[in-house]
């Protein structure tokens, strides 16, 4: 094979093929069910990509998953079933990075995990998740393999398809390479995926660090914990259009003041705007930055009669004494968390964008509005494509992930 062809295809650019995570049958909170959410993507995806394959890695989940699908009248001979073993569902952060040339020929980067800085190499769960990648490469026709010392998930690299890579410096150094220096982790990357240039924005949200690092937020003198995070990617904070375009999250001075939580991702995203704004392309050009808000804050009550509540925390939890990283016990009996909710976690896909919304029949007309308001912002960011609302907050809670952590991305090259 030619090394020097390959390149990683962006997500605007043509697609192949969509890995889509199917989730277990266990309700996170009593009465919300994340399969339904699933059905919709994969509902909208029909016709807009050639090849949509569905993983269940749970034993018995692929005949739920038939199951839910023939009840919502899709025709499975539109899908392809598979059985890989993944007890998570997250296919974008250790599914195949597939990358490609001119030349038809496809090569996936593999690299380790650790359960997003959060576990052990030697789990369970994270073995079973870097077996994922390369399962999946050969389904796709990839039989290539180009493996890292490195440890990173694919929600933390976004790639504009000429050559740059976006990424939270934070995470990739800090959080998943301690023993190497950001020289090193940027020249592995460009080794990899044949880079010219790599720009690092300093941090994610506040809401996607680390699940146990402490309260996230007080409200009405309540502490709020996350619901889960994937400890710092970019796909929460900034997302590329196209080669030149960024869309990066924007929370205004009312909302900062309003909320601790609010305030210090605030500081992050003004990080990240300084960094884009100084930035260029691979040939110097400099970037168009758009801004989108996020979505209203919500609040879930769990209790230990919901799985989420009674298992919070406690897979990562390195000690027998269950604490949280600030030292502070964990907390038990009734949780009150707020769910990974993100407008910039979106599915592009060919002529379609698969997005999260927020509000139902029921819940206030802020929130109504502020996910119009996004709408029309990616709207306008991808006026060429079809924008699809899928109310995702079900898919949120159920581990910290969104509708772009459950698809991978398979660039037509």
């Amino acid at each position: 094979m030619s090394e020097d062809t390959f390149r990683m295809g962006a997500d605007f650019e043509p697609q192949e093929a969509v890995v889509v995570g199917w989730p277990r049958l266990i309700e996170p909170v009593k009465g919300v069910f994340a399969e339904g959410t699933v059905h919709e993507i994969v509902r909208n995806l029909i016709g807009h990509v050639d090849k949509i394959i569905i993983n269940c890695g749970w034993p018995g989940s692929a005949a739920r998953c038939r199951e839910i699908l023939e009840e919502g009248d899709i025709d499975l001979n539109s899908v392809i079933i598979t059985e890989i073993p993944d007890k998570m569902h997250w296919a974008r952060d250790y599914g195949p990075d597939i990358m490609g040339n001119d030349k038809g020929e496809k090569r996936c980067v593999h690299f380790r995990f650790d359960m997003y800085g959060m576990g052990e190499e030697d789990s369970e769960m994270s073995i079973m998740c870097k077996k994922y990648g390369p399962h999946m490469a050969i389904e796709l026709g990839c039989y290539d393999l180009l493996g890292s010392t490195m440890i990173s998930e694919g929600g933390d690299k976004e790639f504009n398809g000429a050559g740059v890579m976006m990424a939270v410096e934070d995470t990739e150094v800090r959080k998943r390479n301690p023993d190497k220096t950001k020289e090193q982790v940027e020249e592995e990357f460009k080794r990899l995926f044949n880079l010219k240039k790599i720009i690092w924005l300093p941090y994610s949200t506040w809401e996607d660090e680390n699940s146990t690092i402490g309260v996230l937020d007080y409200v009405d003198g309540k502490p709020v914990y996350r619901a889960g995070s994937a400890n710092g990617h970019c796909d929460e904070i900034a997302r590329f259009v196209d080669k030149n375009t960024v869309l990066l999250l924007e929370i205004s001075e009312e909302e900062a003041a309003a909320l601790e939580s609010a305030r210090i991702t605030k500081e992050r995203c003004d990080m990240a705007y300084e960094v884009l704004k100084n930035s260029t392309d691979a040939e110097g050009n400099p970037f168009r930055i758009i801004r989108i808000p996020a979505p209203i804050p919500e609040y879930v009550v769990t209790t230990p009669a919901d799985r989420q509540n009674r298992t919070w925390g406690k897979r990562f939890a390195e000690n027998e004494e269950a604490l949280l990283d600030d030292g502070t016990p964990m907390p038990e009996g009734e949780i009150i968390m707020q769910p990974a909710q993100s407008y910039v976690n979106y599915l592009v896909c060919n002529d379609v964008v698969i997005a999260q919304s927020y509000w139902q029949e029921g819940k206030s007309e802020a929130i109504r509005q502020r996910d119009a308001e996004a709408m029309a912002i990616l709207q306008k960011a991808y006026p060429d494509r079809k924008v699809i609302p899928v109310y995702a907050m079900s898919l949120n809670l159920s581990g910290g992930g969104g509708i772009h952590c459950l698809t991978k991305n398979v660039p037509q090259y």
